[in-house]
């Protein structure tokens, strides 16, 4: 996960951005901060990568390394507020924030993937190239997959407000006792203190920030904000099976894979790894205690079978091949494994993924995508993005002599976009919001909406 943010700016809405890197993590923040009327460029190494962005993005992109200073001066570094280098090479990140700091950028995020530039002997350095947020997409990456199968069932698994409350994203089965029922009927059936509230509901490709006459309907993608303790009964109650993995089969042993066994090994579950490449296998069954490591081709069904693929409660597939991934989980899938999750690094295989009954499928482009967006926006404790749909949820605190402070919910001058789902208070439990809700200063709301209404809405919890 991102390491703790540190001499951030107050907000950085206004200011100008690089970004170092337009790969999958670089080019998916580009699209993203450029959609909410941020200036940002792009610098690009690779001519072909570079020109593709250009084409696709309406974002200023200069070939060259961000370890150049005469490169980052053309980027405009010395007016920016805010670098985010994230190529996948470690050394040029870090030269690129040391370079910023040097300009007088306030925040610098930094991706570094090597495990040892993330330990305690690379805590000085990290220091002194100035890095604010050091970010490893693959360890966030993993990170999630261990949510998705610590609930199986769900999607989408994103802890807020400290693991206190949970936002799942599902699908409405046809069976679910929530389905065909209006969001008014489902709050007076469960009473006055329910656990959770429906944030999204995306039908058909479309999404809505619902309100109380929203229809649940079977087949509805749904995002719901919910108590961690509630989420076995939510997801009941949306007709999605809900078992703890207690057999794993994890394809592929790279940085993703091996990160995701190694935890499994310690919670004590049983775990089949799969690795194609000799010399890494074998490193892996040396570094490993108890998980059983394969040396194999994901995609070889024969071996599949062999290992018991459709016995497993939980197949994560997450090689660095988008294709052998979906294969081999559709094939988990047709053989009765419980749940499968698929890494994607391109995202036009995302209706794939659907079409084959793939329960989950994530990037790295996400996880890392929220932490730089926190830092670009300051006075936001924790921002969730999501593979599909420009829904958004943000965890922000009410400050004194804000709006917001001393209002209920229902005062408040809020668009129809957008929702506030939670409030967490110090040294109370997280309260599920009514109209009837009284914020204070120093609360955290947790907010549903699209990133331009929520940017519109901020002024309300600000002094």
């Amino acid at each position: 996960m991102a390491t703790k943010v540190v001499r951030l700016r107050p907000c950085l809405w206004t200011v100008h951005i690089v970004i170092i890197g337009a790969g999958e993590v670089g080019g998916y923040l580009a699209e993203r901060l450029r959609g909410e009327g941020l200036d940002v460029v792009v610098v690009e190494s690779d001519p072909a990568r570079a020109a593709a962005v250009g084409n696709d993005l309406d974002v200023q992109v200069i070939n060259g390394s961000g370890s150049n200073p005469s490169v980052l001066i053309e980027a405009g570094i010395g007016r920016a507020g805010l670098l985010a280098a994230v190529t996948e090479n470690d050394e040029v990140n870090l030269i690129a924030s040391l370079l910023a700091k040097q300009h007088g950028v306030g925040t610098t995020v930094v991706r570094v993937e090597t495990e040892a530039m993330r330990g305690k002997d690379a805590a000085a350095l990290l220091a002194a190239v100035g890095a604010d947020v050091v970010v490893d997409p693959d360890a966030e990456t993993a990170d999630e997959i261990l949510e998705l199968v610590h609930t199986t069932g769900a999607d989408e698994v994103y802890p807020m407000a400290n693991g206190e409350l949970v936002v799942l994203g599902a699908f409405v089965s046809e069976v679910a006792p929530l389905a065909n029922r209006s969001l008014e009927e489902i709050g007076r059936s469960l009473g006055e203190e329910w656990d959770f509230l429906f944030g999204a509901i995306t039908r058909n490709g479309d999404t809505v920030i619902p309100r109380g006459d929203q229809m649940l309907l079977p087949g509805d993608h749904v995002r719901v904000l919910s108590r961690a303790s509630a989420q076995s009964d939510l997801l009941r109650l949306l007709g999605v099976a809900n078992t703890r993995a207690r057999r794993v089969m994890v394809l592929g042993g790279g940085a993703v894979g091996s990160r995701v066994a190694g935890k499994l090994e310690r919670e004590g579950v049983e775990v089949v790894l799969i690795e194609r490449d000799d010399r890494r296998a074998k490193d892996l069954a040396e570094a490993f205690h108890r998980t059983m490591v394969v040396k194999g081709d994901v995609t070889d069904t024969e071996l599949l079978l062999e290992e018991s693929v459709g016995d497993m409660d939980a197949v994560v597939a997450a090689t660095g091949e988008d294709a052998s991934n979906v294969l081999a989980c559709a094939f988990a899938i047709a053989e009765g494994a419980k749940f499968t999750v698929a890494v994607l690094h391109r995202l036009a295989l995302l209706p794939l993924v659907r079409s084959f009954g793939i329960d989950a499928a994530l990037s790295p482009r996400t996880a890392s995508a929220n932490s730089v967006l926190r830092a670009v926006r300051g006075d936001t404790a924790a921002v969730t993005t999501f593979l599909e749909g420009d829904s958004e949820v943000d965890e922000l605190e009410i400050l004194p002599g804000s709006r917001a402070d001393g209002a209920t919910v229902a005062d408040l001058p809020l668009p129809k976009n957008i929702l506030i789902g939670a409030v967490v208070r110090t040294g109370q439990d997280a309260q599920i919001v009514r109209g009837r809700t009284e914020l204070l200063a120093g609360d955290h709301i947790i907010v549903f909406g699209r990133p331009d209404a929520l940017a519109a809405v901020r002024p309300v919890f600000r002094s």
